[in-house]
């Protein structure tokens, strides 16, 4: 599994957040990601998703990272930014899940 980004979303009311986070895990799933490490940070109110993807669906998670990325803030789930290599997870370490 290789780590590939992280995604910082604004998320003042967590739990409808991590509603529409998770009514969402199929299509991560399809689109090749493998799990995910969720972060959240109280006192920014801010999550963090760290993406995790098999070897062999790398470069479709990359395409798919760079379509999202270009899209800029994404409606149904409020990011606050785009995705950042660079951002690192802050806040209590919540779950890994490999789907």
């Amino acid at each position: 599994m290789t780590r590939i980004g992280v995604v910082r979303h604004s998320a003042p009311d967590f739990a409808a957040w991590r509603k529409k986070f998770d009514e969402r895990m199929a299509v991560r799933k399809a689109n090749g990601w493998t799990g995910h490490e969720l972060y959240y940070d109280e006192a920014k109110q801010e999550a963090y998703v760290v993406h995790t993807v098999g070897d062999d669906k790398l470069d479709l998670a990359k395409k798919h990272m760079e379509f999202f990325k270009a899209q800029g803030k994404r409606i149904e789930m409020k990011p606050s930014g785009n995705p950042d290599h660079s951002l690192m997870p802050r806040g209590n370490k919540i779950e890994e899940v490999v789907y």
